[in-house]
């Protein structure tokens, strides 16, 4: 009796295990965020290593009918507003453009390429050509490590779709850390600005606003700036100020760059036709 007993245990033990929970649920793809960081400075000539992986689970999931391939046979160039900082501001301490000389961003004859992005030096500057959607912030980064600073780039947007965006890196200690300020654009007319912390958590600051300076759709050239003085910061776009607002999160040095996240068109491409930086 005993052993049939211990013998029923065993089987009721068995059936009810098919039951239990054999692995924990998968992160939607939403929270799933991968970077490329890494670069060197301007008188090194080989590729910078890249490192996998930060979270950011703050953008929400949207989803985005692509829209076609500009056309045009000239490149579109970004307008000058007279409020704009970069008239006042003299020559830039960091500048990259076409006709710059060296290779700031660690990419020229090596491109960076994986399952999910192409990164490459071309003729007219780094081309941020997206392979999937979902795949989160893709950044490179620039050499200068400044703390107080104007940053600006011009981004030639070649095709996207609605909540696709891109923009500038900010504050990011190391070419291998997840830490960094993110202000961004969206090719439906919108800006946003995150905080990822040294852990890869991220944070939404400034969600999704529309703002009318931003020319929307593929074929376009945006501009977008940020004065960062220590907890201050003021948004920039197309040379009009947009946003000003103070957060001491990340006070310590660190590089700047670039950055494409592609959220509805997986032939998100962008080129960072200049990115220039002035020590504040």
């Amino acid at each position: 009796m005993r052993k049939i007993l211990f013998i029923t245990i065993i089987l009721v033990f068995v059936l009810t295990s098919c039951n239990l929970p054999t692995s924990k649920a998968t992160p939607s793809v939403d929270i799933i965020a991968t970077r490329v960081a890494g670069t060197m400075a301007a008188s090194q000539t080989s590729a910078a290593a890249v490192q996998p992986t930060a979270s950011l689970p703050t953008v929400a999931l949207d989803t985005a009918t692509p829209e076609p391939t500009a056309t045009a046979t000239t490149t579109p160039t970004a307008t000058i507003n007279p409020s704009d900082p970069k008239l006042t501001l003299g020559t830039p301490d960091f500048t990259f453009n076409a006709a710059s000389s060296g290779n700031p961003f660690g990419l020229a004859g090596s491109p960076y390429e994986d399952e999910s992005i192409r990164i490459s030096h071309e003729v007219g500057g780094i081309t941020f050509a997206s392979k999937t959607i979902n795949g989160g912030k893709r950044w490179r980064l620039s050499a200068p490590t400044p703390t107080n600073f104007y940053l600006e780039g011009t981004f030639n947007v070649i095709t996207c779709s609605e909540r696709d965006n891109y923009g500038l890196a900010m504050r990011v200690p190391t070419y291998s850390s997840t830490l960094g300020y993110f202000v961004g654009l969206s090719c439906d007319g919108s800006y946003i600005v995150d905080r990822i912390d040294d852990a890869g958590n991220g944070t939404n600051m400034i969600s999704w606003t529309p703002d009318t300076n931003i020319k929307t759709g593929s074929g376009q050239v945006n501009r977008l700036g940020d004065m960062l003085i220590n907890d201050s910061f003021k948004i920039y776009i197309n040379g009009v100020k947009v946003k000003e607002f103070t957060d001491g999160t990340i006070t310590t040095p660190g590089h700047g760059g670039a950055y494409i996240s592609a959220r509805g068109n997986p032939n998100f491409t962008v080129e960072l036709q200049e990115l220039l930086e002035w020590d504040q």
